[in-house]
């Protein structure tokens, strides 16, 4: 009876939030400071838990929060730059102009701009870009609106990999490892969005005429976010991977490629922040700099480049403090729960348990960190309050810390698009507010095909 109560202690953390998300509804930092004082009030009062070491997993829990949030406002504050000087309308523009085919279109948005986009700036942005083209394409809104939502299929890279930092630094993995090891897993899923993103466009017949193409789409987009990963910066793979894909999308259009005008002046600071991401790399910054100053660097770089006077600057910086705030919230209030949960000893308690479990284990991971996903809505938060939990279990088993990591860091991100709030996002983007709950439903079939591929690959290797 006594270790059926620690375990419960120990799991409070995340039943609370599974409550406050799922049952009560409650906005993600709300939750996470509930989670947060679950987690505290466990390690106070319980005696199988301790207090000692919490201040400092705080303070290391603030610092992490820092750095994420700084590189999650710079992307934010990129997009309201380029938002309101025109040059995401003129993106959109183009690439309906370049496939007006409505099936190859949505496997060319899903696989390869959406994920270039999510992976440069984060927080559902590519849902705000994709969205008009999806709709000015013909699609009805509702599969405009799980297109859209698809197209964060990178999300493991989303705001440059904030995420996976998260990951990386709770689980005692250097950044590079984790995400060689997360685009290693994500080789096979690409593909899976691609061909899904046919299928919901033009039925099984669209998958006969568009199927080859959008799994060689998924492919580039894969081999060049690992290639990315391991040989360039990591940051960038995502970005690598949707620009790839896109690439390919473009030249086997090169006809109608030659009469269109490309929107060099819109895509120009993408273009400035990859440059400035190698540079920091090669300069032996890296991730330990991080992406935060190359994205403001860029933002200025746009207002610049589109002529925006100083009131709409300062639109675009109010706008961005709007939107960053509740994530900033939601990031913190995990991250903070995850290393009192480490730090008090529950993640080892709830490990015990998971020895239960032995060699079956690799399969439950991946569904483990699918949950975290879809309950916060974000990679940061899933691996803030869920990763301590893996890797202890992991290595309680004996099995690759390192491998168990990367699945909880892939099963979060892509299940985080199924969360409410991305959700919303979609349904405003598209103009179904109220229909939240079918657009997840409709979302939810490659994702979960996802998670299982990630839970046999768990087990064979």
């Amino acid at each position: 009876m006594v270790d059926a109560l620690g375990y419960v202690v120990a799991a409070a953390p995340f039943l609370v939030a599974a409550v406050a998300l799922g049952g009560l509804g409650w906005p993600a930092a709300r939750a996470g400071l509930a989670a947060l004082g679950a987690a505290v009030a466990g390690a106070v009062l319980w005696p199988g838990l301790r207090v000692s070491g919490l201040g400092e997993a705080l303070l290391e829990g603030a610092g992490i929060s820092a750095r994420v949030l700084y590189v999650l406002f710079g992307g934010l504050l990129l997009y309201n730059l380029l938002s309101a000087g025109g040059a995401v309308e003129e993106v959109s523009r183009f690439l309906g102009r370049l496939e007006p085919g409505r099936e190859a279109l949505a496997a060319g948005v899903v696989v390869g701009a959406a994920p270039f986009f999510e992976s440069v700036t984060g927080f559902g942005v590519a849902i705000v870009i994709s969205a008009p083209v999806l709709l000015a394409a013909g699609f009805p809104p509702l599969r405009a609106a799980v297109l859209a939502s698809w197209g964060q299929c990178a999300v493991p890279w989303g705001a440059l990999g904030v995420g996976t930092v998260v990951g990386a630094e709770l689980s005692g993995l250097g950044f590079g490892e984790l995400s060689d090891l997360s685009a290693l897993l994500s080789l096979p899923l690409f593909p899976v969005y691609g061909v899904s993103a046919v299928l919901l466009a033009g039925g099984w017949g669209g998958v006969r005429r568009h199927g080859a193409g959008a799994a060689a789409l998924g492919v580039a987009a894969g081999a060049a976010t690992l290639a990315c990963s391991a040989y360039l910066a990591p940051e960038l793979s995502g970005a690598a991977g949707g620009l790839a894909a896109a690439g390919l999308f473009a030249g086997m259009r090169w006809r109608r490629l030659r009469g269109l005008r490309v929107p060099a002046r819109a895509l120009a600071p993408y273009a400035l922040l990859v440059v400035l991401i190698v540079l920091a790399g090669r300069l032996g910054g890296g991730a330990a700099a991080g992406p935060g100053a190359p994205l403001l660097a860029a933002g200025g770089a746009a207002a610049v480049l589109l002529g925006l006077r100083g009131r709409q600057v300062a639109l675009a910086a109010a706008g961005t403090l709007r939107q960053w705030l509740p994530t900033a919230g939601a990031v913190l209030s995990f991250v903070l729960a995850g290393q009192v949960f480490a730090a008090s000893g529950a993640a080892e308690t709830l490990a015990s348990g998971a020895a239960a479990l032995g060699g079956l284990y690799p399969a439950a991971a991946p569904v483990l960190g699918a949950l975290g996903g879809a309950l916060t809505g974000s990679n940061a938060a899933s691996n803030a309050l869920f990763m301590p939990l893996q890797v202890t279990a992991a290595g309680g088993i004996g099995l690759d810390r390192e491998l168990i990591a990367a699945m909880q860091n892939v099963a979060g991100s892509h299940a985080s698009l199924l969360a409410p709030q991305r959700a919303v996002l979609a349904a405003t983007a598209v103009g179904l507010a109220g229909k939240e709950a079918e657009i997840m439903a409709r979302a939810a079939p490659p994702v979960a095909v996802a998670v299982v591929v990630l839970a046999g690959l768990g087990l064979a290797l």
